[in-house]
Parts: structure tokens; C-alpha cells; sequence
């Protein structure tokens, strides 16, 4: 970074990967400045660099006839950056989790929040679109961890530890 930030920062490729990436880059780079206390210069630093890796990664599994899977988890931090810049589009008064089962007797809280979907559908789901869009750069063909989050999910009120209180 010390050595390559000035020049890097001014080239149309690092430009071109900012403008790209605008509507999720700066608000990262902002919440990991604020995480490890520097600036937000080394973490697009950074994300350009994983970008163009694994571009660059991608390439070369295509060039060998190979194929590349990826994987999206359905729930996000509570804390990270997505709750963080867009807090609207989720419930935070719960958590998400799995009913009590033969595997979990009281059931199983994950601690996530929950999704607003009637705040997403506002947008025409933009932010999992941009989601999809992002990892279809990198993978041709991924997986939904969890998918029937979808179409159900089970809540929990934030004040519960285990998940007998779901619904």
C-alpha cells in the first residue's frame, strides 16, 4: 500500500473499479476504517486487489475448462456493514434461527436479523440483485445458503436465548 497507493489511486483501472463498485465500496471501506481505526484508503486499496485477483483467478479456471461455484450465506451481521448502511432493510428487533427438532430440542438461535422484505420489495429487491450481480463477476453458479429463508424463516424476539420463543 505505501509504496503503490499515490500512483494506483490515479489510474483509470482503480477509477473504473470504483465506479463500478460505488453503491457498496466507500460505505465497506468506511465501516472497516472505523473497525481496525486507519483510513479508508488501504481497505479500497485492498478491494480492488481481491477484485482484480480474483478476476484474474477466474480467468485462468476458464482458460483450464473449469468452472467456479460460490456460496452466499442467506443472513448477514448484525453489526456488519450491511445492517449498518442500510438498517431499513432489516428487522432488528429479532433474530433468526431454526425451530426446536430432534437435533436441537430448544431450538436454534443464529443471532441474525431478520429481512424486511416489504422495504425491499419498495426497490425492486435491489439489494440482493446488486448481491447476485457482484458475485456473478466471480462465480458461474452459486449457492443460497439457508434458500428457505426465502420463504420462511423462524423469528425470534431479541430478548430470547434459545429458540423455543420463535414463530
Amino acid at each position: 500500500f505505501d509504496q503503490q497507493w499515490e500512483s494506483l489511486k490515479e489510474t483509470a483501472e482503480f477509477q473504473h473499479f470504483c465506479n463500478e463498485n460505488e453503491d457498496w465500496l466507500h460505505d465497506y471501506a468506511q465501516y472497516c476504517a472505523e473497525r481496525d481505526g486507519n483510513g479508508t484508503e488501504i481497505h479500497l486499496f485492498l478491494q480492488y486487489h481481491c477484485d482484480k485477483q480474483l478476476r484474474e483467478a477466474v480467468k485462468a479456471l476458464h482458460d483450464k475448462g473449469l468452472l467456479l461455484k460460490g456460496d452466499i450465506p442467506i443472513s448477514v451481521n448484525p453489526s456488519g456493514v450491511d445492517v449498518k448502511s442500510h438498517p431499513d432493510l432489516f428487522n432488528l428487533d429479532v433474530q433468526v434461527g431454526a425451530p426446536p427438532d430432534d437435533f436441537a430440542a430448544e431450538g436454534q438461535n443464529w443471532g441474525f436479523p431478520s429481512y424486511n422484505w416489504e422495504a425491499m420489495v419498495k426497490d425492486g429487491y435491489a439489494w440482493w440483485q446488486r448481491r447476485l450481480q457482484v458475485m456473478a463477476r466471480y462465480f458461474d453458479a452459486y449457492r443460497i445458503d439457508h434458500i428457505l429463508g426465502f420463504f420462511r424463516i423462524w423469528e425470534i424476539p431479541k430478548s430470547a436465548k434459545s429458540g423455543l420463543l420463535g414463530r
